[in-house]
């Protein structure tokens, strides 16, 4: 069964609203219709008010999306560094600073459970 969930990452800011990815088998989408020029990494926190911590790979790389168009709609691929997290926030970034986007982004977050 899948979940879709809107993650928005509002006008001049880097990071989305929180969303639920429990239970997440390690597939999904994230359709992006729009977007400023960064990386689309993620934050995660076991608790929706907590503290959200960039998720890295067992070698210490940001878990990202890299060559995201500006304003090409395409779907990518969850990393699957995500499986395991439930709450996670989208973050626009570059080399690990935030990239404030130009707009307000709206993306379709579907994943697998």
């Amino acid at each position: 069964m899948a979940d879709e969930q809107t993650a928005v990452i509002q006008n001049g800011t880097a990071e989305s609203n929180a969303i639920n990815l429990k239970p997440f088998d390690g597939s999904g989408l994230v359709l992006i219709t729009a977007w400023t020029a960064a990386a689309l990494a993620f934050k995660a926190c076991n608790t929706i008010d907590g503290t959200f911590y960039p998720v890295r790979s067992s070698a210490g790389a940001l878990a990202e999306i890299t060559n995201i168009a500006a304003n090409v709609p395409a779907w990518f691929k969850l990393p699957a560094e995500l499986e395991g997290a439930q709450f996670v926030k989208l973050w626009s970034e570059t080399a690990g600073v935030d990239t404030n986007q130009g707009a307000t982004r709206f993306m379709l977050v579907v994943a697998k459970g």
